[in-house]
């Protein structure tokens, strides 16, 4: 079985889509009598783990043109050339008049349901596009259960072709190894003290206003408070975010390194006092995943889509609601509770591996070529 994959989102930094396309096409070409192939409207360099699973890209066209004209316009000779036999639309858009059958992933509809979340240029390139591609889709593939239950309600045509597919983690997002004590982790991001985490692109449904002001209240309570260190790339909306810290009267405690790598994360990860989360909507929230594998006491917005990500091994306040915020991570700090979450976080790591996942994504594809073939 041949496959090919949208892979726009290798373009530039690794971000949530692109780990989890990563992920899925290494589990794939891995497996016997599959072959992989990537394909962007621009060139990216290919990740080791994907490289070394045998994951080939297709030419990208020179020059590189804007991606959705790149999707509909030259993918589909692109993918008849390849000989590809099933097409993942990683991005949930499918090419019109796409020559295999395609698999439409759906990581969230935010664009559709929070637009005021979301730039006019990536509103517009996502709705603009979605219902449609979801109709040419012979399987839609949600992300989460909080995914499908915004699908089922704002598109619900797509109810007879509907799959749940989750993510996973990284088995290197563990807990650290005996001998390592945070203390280089806390050196170099936290200026040698200990601190809380927040991990992700700045943008503003990610709550890091509310965070900022939940912090200002800890500081006030606590005597030895931890600092802050918020974690990412900034992205769309920033500026007010910017504001928000710049301002802030625990500045001088609140530390932004910007974007990551994945190793570094994993370390922030690892050590952290506590990982927060407080973002207004999410598809699934990955980093929340990520600290629980790594054992890391989590506060996390309460809802779906997190409240499914990390099970019982988080505490969970409302969005937008800095002093229970403030309150949850204060418990968090405390030894008991601190040792009840890492414990929890143990139990719920195993579940949360990307091997079912990549054994759900082989199945459906199977199933879409073999219905192609008894069709043609």
């Amino acid at each position: 079985m041949n496959i090919a994959c949208d892979a726009r989102s290798l373009v530039g930094r690794r971000t949530g889509v692109a780990t989890w396309l990563t992920e899925v096409a290494a589990g794939l070409a891995r497996r016997q009598g599959r072959t992989v192939s990537l394909a962007a409207s621009r060139a990216f360099e290919l990740p080791e783990e994907l490289r070394t699973a045998g994951v080939r890209q297709l030419p990208p066209p020179r020059p590189p043109i804007p991606g959705t004209l790149w999707l509909h316009t030259l993918l589909p000779r692109e993918l008849a050339r390849s000989g590809a036999d099933v097409f993942i639309a990683s991005l949930a858009v499918v090419p019109r008049r796409c020559p295999v059958p395609a698999v439409a992933m759906v990581h969230d509809i935010t664009p559709r349901t929070h637009p005021h979340r979301h730039t006019l240029a990536n509103r517009f390139c996502f709705n603009a596009y979605l219902e449609e591609s979801l109709e040419r889709a012979a399987v839609v593939v949600a992300g989460s259960a909080a995914t499908e239950a915004a699908l089922l309600e704002h598109l619900p045509f797509v109810r007879s072709k509907l799959a749940h597919i989750s993510y996973g983690v990284d088995a290197t997002f563990s807990p650290p190894a005996g001998g390592d004590d945070g203390s280089a982790a806390r050196e170099r991001f936290a200026s040698g003290l200990r601190y809380l985490l927040h991990l992700g692109t700045l943008e503003p449904r990610k709550g890091i206003g509310t965070l900022v002001r939940a912090y200002e209240q800890l500081r006030g309570r606590l005597s030895d408070p931890p600092e802050l260190v918020i974690a990412g790339a900034p992205g769309w909306g920033v500026a007010p975010i910017m504001a928000a810290i710049e301002s802030s009267p625990a500045r001088r405690h609140i530390h932004l390194p910007g974007y990551v790598s994945r190793e570094q994360a994993r370390e922030l990860l690892r050590h952290a006092e506590a990982f927060v989360l407080a973002s207004e909507v999410e598809g699934f929230g990955l980093p929340l995943a990520e600290a629980i594998s790594c054992s890391t006491p989590a506060v996390a917005s309460d809802i779906p889509a997190l409240r499914e990500a990390a099970g019982d091994a988080a505490l969970f306040t409302p969005p937008g609601d800095p002093a229970a915020l403030a309150a949850a991570i204060g418990r968090a700090l405390e030894p008991e509770v601190t040792a009840e979450l890492r414990r929890r976080a143990a139990a719920r790591a195993p579940s949360l591996r990307w091997e079912p996942v990549v054994e759900a994504w082989d199945a459906v594809l199977a199933r879409v070529v073999a219905e192609a073939t008894a069709r043609a």
